[in-house]
């Protein structure tokens, strides 16, 4: 797709295909199977886009991909909120942590001694499956996260229907910090998918250019963990008066 295709016809296609990808797997309710479909789409345009040498596109289409994805997830989970607790892999257990949190201001979400590791891991663990898999593993872990972090975005604004402060509510819904790691692990998840993709198919983005964007994606993980020291602990404040 992506070596015939233009960039702005590849994005709306990846954008129906994701919602697509969703609504399948919410109707056939099999809850390990709709982070695969919700990732095809992004592993279908990534393999020919970065065969173009395009890596600043590929990560750009994944950026875009990961956004249609919490756009569509949160959609239905506002819209089929009991299929949603059903199928969406962690979405009742991250949703029920980030609520202790609001309601108590206690919780992993703002005890850095707690968060720091879970980041470090969740890391450690999607950078070896870019590396191993050419991309393809990690972004089925991104799917994975993308859905429960969505759900749990879903069910805030729900909570929040009928209130004044609804559209605060879904302003501050997804943390500042969360979107800043979703974009450095995309920048990972394209960069380190690079060496094996080049090994099996003879073509890819010139090397020389990765050092830029692993910096990038280095200084992002150490924003989203200043941000996250700073602002978690004033934010159960914030969505409580939301909520009510």
């Amino acid at each position: 797709m992506g070596g015939t295709l233009s960039l702005p016809t590849i994005a709306l296609v990846t954008a129906a295909a994701t919602v697509a990808a969703s609504w399948l797997g919410f109707a056939l309710g099999l809850p390990w199977l709709l982070p695969i479909l919700d990732a095809l789409p992004a592993a279908a345009i990534l393999a020919p886009v970065l065969k173009r040498g395009r890596r600043g596109a590929a990560i750009g289409l994944m950026v875009w991909w990961a956004l249609c994805l919490a756009l569509t997830s949160v959609t239905l989970t506002l819209t089929r909120h009991a299929r949603a607790e059903e199928v969406i892999l962690n979405g009742a257990a991250y949703r029920d942590e980030m609520f202790r949190w609001i309601a108590t201001g206690v919780g992993r979400e703002s005890a850095p001694a707690s968060f720091i590791p879970q980041h470090l891991l969740h890391g450690a663990i999607f950078c070896a499956l870019a590396l191993a898999t050419a991309g393809a593993l990690s972004l089925l872990m991104g799917a994975v996260l993308m859905n429960y972090m969505s759900f749990y975005v879903g069910d805030l604004i729900l909570r929040c229907s009928g209130s004044p402060s609804r559209p605060l509510a879904i302003a501050l819904a997804w943390n500042p910090w969360s979107m800043v790691r979703v974009v450095s692990f995309i920048i990972l998840g394209v960069v380190l998918a690079e060496p094996l993709f080049v090994r099996l198919t003879g073509r890819g983005p010139d090397p020389a250019g990765r050092r830029p964007w692993l910096i990038a994606a280095a200084a992002g993980l150490l924003l989203d963990i200043v941000l996250k020291t700073l602002l978690a602990p004033r934010w159960p404040a914030l969505l409580s008066a939301c909520l009510g």
